[in-house]
């Protein structure tokens, strides 16, 4: 094996591209990186998805395990069943930091800051709208202006602050929203104490180099206040977003497992972690040997059935069947990274190989008739070749395991 690097060693190789000096230098990656899950909350905004209190606490046990440290409870002033999670997981001395949100009522924000705060809460979320559209749906009087909500900032927060709770502001849509008030919006918020910045990519309408741009102007303000970013996947670029957000100093994301959310989800648990670990060397803090049974229970107890081609924990992530990729596998010892980045076990996972219309070439069935120490199979090659084809013609496929036996079959 060739000496080991940050993208060659024995758990993966990928692009040396992503370590290049140059490549680097673009970048304003933070010291640390912090996941606040959403599994529960915006997971539970999927449609036909409900959790049961004693399924919540599975979740956040196996999100604590996996070493998640923060997690996001939801609107528990408001909504009964998330109180009694945020209040349960303090109950438990479960370690996570817990997080709520005030809703869009203003005379409801004191009871719901009292609420937390029996709940135990960490942070309370101000969520701060500045688009015209979205103050007129949540208050329903056109008087009601971005500028008018920058100006209740520190009103809001100090409430929160004198009740004895500390204060994130959730910026709600910003990437739509106008970039000077947006700036004066985080500026109050630093003035009066917030404890982070929480962006939100609400239809997920940022492109990739948006992103990097918003950041690098709110980090400008910002300072030593944290930013995060909550990203929804709309256009397909929640992972993209958040990880650009992160190369320009973001430090926390909020993440859900199997990218569960309302209408298309929101960003990947699975993607953002494993690309940040392997693809930019960051320590997430995250055991990536469990993602995939983590991804597993999710999609049990959601009934949300994942997409056979989802990244990292998809059941066809790791099955191969074109000729030389079931070659690579079969001599996984050697070329194991010849036709994955990582391998699979890193995630969880486990190899597996098939048989199908791409690996007919007769390479491939050749070198597993010599791992199955089998001598004169050369004469045998076509025909085992057509047999599998006519197998394939309507079982589509067939299993390494029963090439096995068709080949002790036809070698005589």
């Amino acid at each position: 094996m060739k000496e080991e690097t940050k993208w060659f060693n024995d758990k993966w190789w990928i692009s040396p591209h992503n370590y290049n000096e140059e490549v680097l230098k673009s970048f304003n990656l933070p010291k640390n990186v912090y996941i606040r899950d959403s599994t529960i909350r915006e997971g539970e905004e999927t449609p036909g998805v409900y959790y049961s209190l004693d399924q919540k606490i599975n979740i956040v046990e196996k999100l604590e395990d996996i070493g998640v440290k923060h997690i996001d409870c939801g609107y528990i002033g408001q909504v009964q069943d998330q109180w009694n999670l945020a209040n349960k997981i303090k109950e438990l001395g479960i370690k996570l930091k817990t997080y709520s949100h005030l809703s869009t009522n203003p005379s409801r924000w004191t009871a719901e800051i009292e609420k937390s705060i029996e709940a135990k809460i960490d942070y309370i979320g101000f969520g701060i709208v500045l688009t015209e559209w979205q103050l007129q749906l949540f208050t329903g009087d056109e008087k009601i202006t971005p500028e008018v909500m920058v100006s209740v900032i520190p009103s809001v927060l100090s409430r929160i602050r004198k009740m004895g709770a500390s204060a994130i502001l959730d910026c709600v849509d910003a990437t739509r929203s106008q970039l000077s008030i947006l700036m004066k919006a985080i500026k109050q918020g630093i003035k009066n104490g917030v404890k982070m910045i929480m962006l939100y990519d609400t239809v997920g309408a940022c492109n990739i180099s948006a992103i990097s741009f918003l950041i690098r102007q709110l980090k400008s303000i910002a300072k030593e206040t944290p930013i995060g970013i909550h990203v929804h996947d709309d256009f397909g670029l929640g992972s993209a977003s958040t990880i650009a957000a992160v190369e320009q100093g973001a430090s926390y994301m909020d993440l859900v497992v199997n990218k569960l959310g309302d209408r298309a989800g929101n960003t990947s648990f699975e993607e953002v972690v494993t690309a940040l670990e392997m693809l930019y060397g960051i320590d997430t803090g995250i055991d990536l040997s469990k993602l995939y049974e983590l991804s597993k229970y999710i999609e049990k107890i959601s009934e949300v059935p994942l997409p056979y081609n989802k990244p990292i924990v998809g059941r066809n992530t790791f099955i191969h069947e074109s000729e030389l990729h079931v070659m690579s596998a079969l001599e996984k010892d050697r070329y194991w990274m010849c036709f994955t980045p990582y391998k699979p076990e890193i995630v969880g996972q486990s190899e597996k190989i098939i048989f199908g219309p791409t690996t007919l070439h007769g390479d491939a069935i050749k070198l597993k008739c010599e791992q199955m120490g089998l001598n004169n199979f050369e004469k045998y090659i076509d025909e085992i070749k057509d047999v599998v084809h006519s197998k394939i013609l309507t079982n589509k496929f067939i299993t390494e395991e029963e090439l096995e036996v068709l080949i002790r079959r036809t070698v005589k």
